[in-house]
């Protein structure tokens, strides 16, 4: 995985599974949830967006690394 992107598995009380949150070079990117009976999501929680723009390949692997940690592929 890129030394850019730094994945964290945690619980949180407002979800009812585990999340993963985003960070690339040390910024808040957003989550990616498996709440039950609904496809794994992408969120940014309000007020959170804290860029304008990123590079595709990035957060592409970052989102890719993000699901396998967080299904344990």
């Amino acid at each position: 995985m890129n030394n850019r992107i730094n994945i964290t598995i945690m619980s949180d009380v407002n979800y009812e599974n585990l999340l993963a949150e985003i960070l690339i070079d040390g910024h808040f990117i957003g989550l990616v949830t498996t709440e039950p009976d609904q496809p794994i999501c992408f969120e940014i929680p309000d007020g959170e967006l804290k860029f304008q723009s990123l590079d595709l390949d990035i957060l592409q692997e970052a989102l890719s690394a993000a699901k396998k940690e967080l299904l344990q592929e």
